[in-house]
């Protein structure tokens, strides 16, 4: 199931916590519960009293002596450390490993529990209860646990975006879900009756501050996102970047030297074992912050070598550079020549048919073709490859080699598409295709017959007017297997012109940021048209460019005179 829309999905598809734990959270806002009532509720979810009663005599919150009963455990606690307990054990609940066979859960959990440790000990700067911290650095980037429930095919990508920082992680999982765990969060935030300030940092943790309504709320914000950083520092690939920019948040919002930063990612590192063990999580054995900061000095004595060795590494640098463009420069020309081999010989036009390439890049992905036949008849092509440079420029030579080849013995253009999509199909790069129209005309009885596979209308001109155009009725070559290419069977009547172009004369631009698009070039056709067939495709070239135009595209024109 794909999640780039959530707002149409049926929210009991998504993972649900369990019903009384919620309830619990819920209770613990109201003011007329008190402790005994609060008690009652947290008895009646079993799960969640036995890990009341075993967090109440953990050292994390280190009472002074056992504590043995519920009601006894939610008085010492207090009614909002009950709720962030309740609220961490309901969101862990709600997805099991079994739910998600593939995905390393407990790597997902070690991470939200290192943002959690992050934000208790940050919490006394922020003016917030260390509960309220732990919970909001928890909870803020579960939406992206729900995101992998719900499109296991991304799984795979877990490795690659736990070792991101958390601006390079928000942008791939745009680019791989289609939307962002803050958006699932809150979704699910709200959907699940979480409190307001806690929905309002899971939604906008990543956004401006500013956008949030209450003082409170933008603390937490703030909170959230030094927190983001202060764990990447531990878990990104490069180190350095995630220390600097947590120092700098740090210092932005809390005013905090280097070395007082230091010392409070150094209780992260320490306090991450007590903290899994308190709440049942599984961790690795934890890398201590100083030998982070031993890694980012190394890596900043790494990018300060000495300036003369650095000039020295930066000339041989260009050198090579200037030597690698040399040689692709020569591989180009080597390119274009080859390219320009396979086109028709200026002196092979046949007296009847004109063509004309011209290539936006050194190399180019459009094509012509046309040849006569040992039976009098001239066989001849256009096509336009899908994108631009060398890869368009290979598949272009293929199927060029292919149509010169196979269409001198098939003289059928919709057998012959046929033979190449199914050429094309077999070994082309995923998602390059080639549009292309096949004709076979006959000088003496005018019939023409032409298949066109995804390729922009054959157009008919009568001298200076338009007289017919017939669009395609098949999908490119190299898209679809054993598909029909229907074939046109009319007569070129005298002084009529078929025009076949690619859309880099379609999409030329006249000035003024107008295209030539449809209309214009029907006018360019019969401004032309008095123009000698030998030299009208290149008045057409020079038309546009005396009105100020250009083209961006490669620019295939092919003439056919009756």
């Amino acid at each position: 199931m794909g999640i780039a829309a959530l707002d149409g999905l049926d929210i009991t598809e998504l993972p649900s916590p369990p019903q009384g734990a919620l309830a619990v959270v819920h209770a613990c806002g109201q003011d007329d519960m008190d402790a005994e009532r609060l008690g009652d509720l947290v008895e009646q979810v079993p799960a969640l009293s036995v890990e009341l009663l075993r967090l109440a005599n953990s050292a994390y919150f280190g009472f002074s002596r056992e504590v043995t009963s519920i009601s006894h455990a939610v008085g010492l606690i207090g009614r909002k450390g009950l709720k962030n307990i309740a609220l961490c054990i309901a969101m862990k609940s709600s997805l099991r490993p079994d739910q998600m066979p593939a995905f390393p859960i407990a790597e997902f959990w070690e991470s939200a529990l290192r943002r959690g440790v992050c934000g208790r000990v940050l919490a006394d700067k922020a003016n917030l209860e260390k509960d309220t911290g732990f919970t909001t650095g928890l909870l803020q980037d579960f939406g992206l646990l729900v995101m992998f429930y719900l499109s296991p095919q991304i799984i795979p990508e877990w490795d690659r975006l736990s070792a991101l920082n958390p601006d390079s992680r928000y942008e791939l999982e745009q680019q791989l879900f289609g939307t962002t765990h803050d958006y699932v969060g809150h979704e699910l935030a709200v959907a699940w009756g979480l409190p307001d300030e806690l929905v309002q940092t899971i939604a906008y943790h990543h956004k401006e501050p500013e956008q949030l309504a209450t003082e409170s709320s933008i603390q937490l914000h703030k909170l959230a996102l030094c927190v983001d950083w202060m764990a990447a520092a531990f878990t990104a690939e490069n180190h350095h970047q995630a220390i600097k920019q947590s120092r700098k948040l740090l210092s932005e919002y809390y005013g905090m030297s280097t070395d007082a930063a230091n010392e409070l990612m150094n209780q992260v590192s320490d306090g991450m074992l007590e903290t899994a063990s308190a709440f049942g999580i599984d961790v690795a054995e934890q890398t201590s912050f100083e030998s982070l900061v031993g890694e980012s000095h190394l890596y900043l004595v790494q990018e300060n070598l000495d300036f003369q060795q650095m000039n020295w590494h930066l000339e041989q640098s260009l050198e090579e550079r200037d030597r690698i463009a040399d040689e692709l420069n020569r591989e180009l020309d080597l390119a274009r020549e080859v390219q320009r081999s396979l086109l028709p010989a200026a002196s092979s036009e046949l007296g009847k048919i004109f063509g004309l390439n011209l290539s936006a890049k050194a190399v180019s992905g459009d094509f012509y073709d046309y040849y006569r036949l040992a039976n009098g008849k001239i066989a001849f092509c256009i096509a336009d490859v899908s994108g631009k440079g060398m890869n368009a420029a290979i598949l272009m030579a293929k199927a060029s080699t292919l149509f010169h080849c196979i269409g001198k013995s098939i003289h059928d253009p919709s057998r012959l598409l046929s033979i190449l999509n199914h050429e094309i199909l077999e070994t082309s790069i995923h998602g390059m295709f080639v549009t292309m129209v096949a004709g076979v005309f006959d000088p003496e009885t005018r019939k023409l017959k032409i298949s066109n596979a995804g390729h922009l209308p054959p157009v008919i001109m009568r001298g200076t007017n338009f007289d017919a155009e017939y669009p395609a009725e098949a999908p490119p070559l190299g898209v679809i297997g054993d598909i029909d290419f229907p074939l046109l069977e009319i007569t070129l009547e005298q002084h009529k012109q078929l025009y076949l172009y690619t859309d880099g004369l379609f999409e030329a631009w006249l000035g003024e940021g107008q295209r030539l698009e449809r209309d214009g070039m029907l006018k360019l056709f019969g401004r032309c048209a008095m123009v000698k067939p030998q030299q009208r495709l290149q008045h057409l070239v020079k038309d546009i460019r005396d009105r100020g135009g250009w083209f961006d595209d490669d620019l295939t024109v092919l003439l056919l005179e009756s």
